[in-house]
């Protein structure tokens, strides 16, 4: 394009150049200005098109070069819901209670900043992620056992398995444990593995983070920092482990990013309170297949069971401490290639007669019965149904029924991107 223009500029420059040659010859002035005149206006209005064009051409370019570095993934579960008359879907209800939606933008080869925005319910809640994370920064480790990669923001810590797929799209059913523990933070966070050749051993993983530990953004309520660490390992295929454990520090009155059943909040009269748990987790996979541990939902092993066992300790200044027992047997069972049926049962058992609210409920125990099955519509959409048996004792709550009716039914369609 812009070797014909310049040669056609030439050109013209040229002629016009001649012209007073050709005015001598003729002696026709006013031709040869318009002429003149005309050629130029032409000149002026392929120079402009060029330049558009040139804009309009690094418009695109930029544009692919920016769309190439930014990646999105996201998953949506909507359905019919039926609870008993204690539940919080008292009625045949339709919801969207799944929702969320993720950017990745890779800034170079070596980190990228990940924003992931809540919009469950139909509704903009907020963003729940956002950090930089970086893979491999030292670049020294490579010819070590050793890997190294990082995350500094608001992330999700790992504190457990079952923390990776507590929603409706990734988990076999569709409903959590009785535990569902989870915890997000602001804080830094570094990861990696440990090489185990020379023993004929699978690489050792590891985490350890620091982070706020009291919930809300921005800001710290106390000097002290919340610790976690966490290794996991596949000591022999098909068996994987995990241990975690994490300390919230002084957290005064405000409530723990790590809750339990929905507990966060300090134990009734506290002046302050520290939250320590700890939690050891087993999968064992029958006929192994080759897709990835996490999300299960997804899973190709014909069959596999999962077991977590753990523990959590509220020490309270002013108040009773507050200690409590969990865990969560589950097994699922692919009947064919689109078709697998789950089950799971988990409780949450607070030591003495210690009360909380556990799931919305008032008691000191709280157990979940759950059954269900999944239609795999497609490679990344399902149909699941499932029926929660719930049974809370040992309430102490005068008025109220000894076991709330708060049994759950679930149809839903999930997919993920």
């Amino acid at each position: 394009m812009t070797p014909r223009i310049t040669c056609a500029k030439l050109f013209c420059i040229a002629v016009i150049g001649m012209s007073p040659c050709i005015q001598a010859e003729s002696g026709d002035t006013a031709e040869t200005q318009a002429v003149r005149t005309e050629l130029l206006a032409r000149i002026e209005k392929l120079e402009a098109t060029q330049k558009d064009s040139v804009q309009k051409s690094s418009l695109r370019v930029d544009l692919l070069n920016t769309l190439s570095k930014l990646k999105m993934k996201g998953r949506f579960a909507a359905g019919l819901f039926d609870a008993g008359q204690d539940g919080a879907k008292a009625h045949d209800t339709f919801d969207v209670p799944e929702a969320k939606f993720q950017l990745v933008f890779q800034a170079d080869e070596k980190n990228s900043i990940v924003m992931r925005m809540d919009l469950n319910n139909a509704t903009f809640n907020k963003v729940d992620y956002l950090y930089l994370q970086s893979k491999d920064f030292l670049p020294f480790l490579k010819s070590t056992p050793f890997s190294l990669s990082g995350r500094l923001g608001r992330f999700k810590l790992g504190f457990g398995e079952e923390t990776w797929s507590n929603n409706l799209v990734e988990s076999v059913g569709p409903s959590n444990s009785a535990v569902n523990s989870g915890v997000s933070d602001e804080g830094l966070e570094l990861a990696g593995s440990i090489t185990l050749n020379p023993l004929g051993l699978k690489p050792l993983g590891w985490v350890l983070s620091v982070s706020d530990g009291n919930t809300g953004t921005g800001s710290d309520n106390s000097k002290e920092k919340a610790w976690f660490g966490k290794l996991h390992h596949t000591p022999f295929e098909p068996v994987y482990a995990s241990f975690s454990y994490y300390a919230s520090g002084d957290l005064g009155t405000a409530s723990s990013e790590l809750s339990f059943a929905g507990v966060a909040t300090p134990p009734t009269g506290a002046s302050n309170w520290t939250r320590r748990a700890w939690e050891a987790f087993l999968r064992y996979d029958f006929g192994k297949g080759k897709k990835a541990l996490e999300p299960p939902a997804y899973s190709d092993s014909k069959a596999f069971i999962r077991l977590s066992l753990g523990h959590f300790s509220d020490e309270a200044t002013g108040a009773r401490d507050r200690d409590g027992n969990y865990g969560f047997l589950e097994g699922t069972y692919n009947l064919t290639s689109k078709w697998y049926a789950a089950a799971r049962y988990s409780v949450v058992d607070l030591e003495n007669d210690i009360t909380a609210s556990l799931n919305g409920i008032t008691a000191n125990r709280y157990q979940r019965y759950s059954l269900g099955a999944g239609y795999r519509w497609s490679e990344n959409t399902l149909i699941k149904t499932g029926y929660d048996w719930n049974k809370e004792s040992d309430r102490h709550v005068s008025g109220e029924p000894s076991d709330p009716s708060d049994n759950l039914f679930t149809l839903v369609l999930a997919s993920q991107f």
